[in-house]
């Protein structure tokens, strides 16, 4: 496989393809905002095009993932995490 396509063990959620061109979009669209919750800056989402066919998608890196949950309990379950509800 080329080096220039990545492929960090995810797969197209279209066709389960592995092939993936990696990246962001670009522009501020593509932070997620969450509802109800002050940010400044949001969460920068990750988006990819599967090579085999050419769907784009997009997924939260975990180390923002994990920041948003620990956001989200704080703010709207009082700290609890989210099996103990």
């Amino acid at each position: 496989m080329d080096d220039r396509i990545a492929n960090t063990g995810f797969c197209c959620l279209a066709c389960g393809g592995k092939e993936l061109c990696l990246g962001y979009q670009g522009t501020a669209a593509s932070m997620f905002i969450p509802s109800n919750m002050f940010t400044l800056n949001g969460y920068r989402i990750r988006t990819y095009v599967c090579l085999k066919c050419g769907h784009v998608g997009q997924y939260m890196s975990k180390d923002r993932l994990q920041k948003l949950r620990e956001r989200y309990f704080q703010r709207f379950l009082a700290g609890l995490p989210p099996d103990t509800e």
